[in-house]
């Protein structure tokens, strides 16, 4: 598969670092609530906008690596895509980190094919990361959540904490074994949590997780733009 490196800021207890990530697989989790009817409120939510249920849980989509950035901005070809927040897994060996970021999706494709729907698009991430270990012993307090703007309102999209979804162990350990694909070299996105509403389709995204044991945050954000089409 395709790779490259990614640059990340370690953030730690002890101070910050550059990271240069060797990115060799991305991975985008999906369907992974704790909570089973929380879960199936999600399937229904997409399942009103056409897309099918799906067939176990958790699902596993593998993408490109050179769809995941830390930029501030993606480009998009409909103007029915939108972002979803999720934590997110870098695995290198011994060393993980935990990050934040959006899986952006075109919501109109989504219908005939959820892979293609999410590989149309840039999955953004936040250009600073947690030591694992540091976050570990108090994973399920930490909270993601997400805004949206459309038309210019700001709304908050979603909000919850960790312990509402599948936390990292669980998630690598249930990845499909021989495939042939690196474990090392590792993005995944964990998968998102329930929507405060309905969809949003705007103009930008803001997403952030908050540490409220260590009191520290991640935050960052992108706009979104519609490219125009001449067919």
């Amino acid at each position: 598969m395709d790779h490259r490196a990614l640059n990340v800021v370690v953030e730690s207890i002890t101070g910050r670092q550059e990271l240069v990530f060797p990115m060799r697989r991305l991975i985008c989790a999906g369907w992974v609530g704790r909570n089973k009817k929380a879960l199936q409120i999600h399937i229904d939510e997409l399942g009103q906008h056409g897309v099918p249920p799906p067939t176990r849980t958790p699902i596993y989509l593998n993408f490109s690596p050179y769809l995941a950035t830390t930029s501030d901005a993606i480009d998009v070809i409909s103007g029915e895509s939108s972002g979803e927040v999720e934590y997110i897994v870098l695995k290198e060996g011994n060393r993980i980190y935990i990050g934040v970021g959006s899986d952006q999706t075109d919501r109109g494709f989504e219908k005939f094919s959820i892979p293609a729907s999410k590989q149309m698009y840039a999955k953004i991430m936040a250009p600073v990361v947690w030591p694992y270990q540091e976050v570990k012993d108090h994973w399920d307090q930490i909270v993601i959540r997400s805004w949206a703007t459309s038309k210019g309102k700001r709304v908050l999209y979603q909000e919850d904490a960790l312990a509402s979804i599948m936390d990292a162990e669980g998630l690598m350990e249930q990845l499909p074994k021989d495939e042939g694909l690196p474990i090392d070299g590792l993005v995944l996105f964990s998968g998102t949590i329930t929507l405060k509403g309905g969809l949003v389709y705007g103009e930008r995204f803001d997403f952030e997780m908050e540490d409220p044991v260590l009191d520290r945050r991640i935050t960052h954000g992108y706009h979104v733009r519609v490219l125009p089409q001449h067919l």
